[in-house]
């Protein structure tokens, strides 16, 4: 390791490698399955999951959806979205 600065450190090796692995691994089942999987991140309260709810509620009829919904703690996003009859999967993540 080679000391940058006061605040910055460069590391040899990439600490991401297994997670980019995998992510390369499910884009290509993706891929392969012709299915478009889109991952929505930002601030809580940013308004992800509204903007969600009001784009299933536009696109439902022409695609099949389905959402898997990560929360620290709460169910409430995975029921905003079942309330669009969309399927969604609640994993919580705190």
């Amino acid at each position: 390791m080679e000391k940058i600065n006061d605040r910055l450190v460069q590391l040899e090796i990439d600490v991401l490698s297994a997670n980019d692995k995998k992510a390369t691994q499910n884009r290509e089942k993706f891929i392969a399955d012709g299915v478009l999987a889109l991952n929505l991140v930002s601030s809580p309260g940013s308004g992800k999951t509204t903007l969600l709810c009001n784009t299933i509620n536009k696109i439902k009829d022409q695609y099949k959806l389905a959402v898997i919904e990560g929360d620290q703690q709460t169910l409430n996003d995975a029921e905003r979205i079942r309330a669009t009859g969309c399927r969604a999967i609640q994993i919580n993540t705190g």
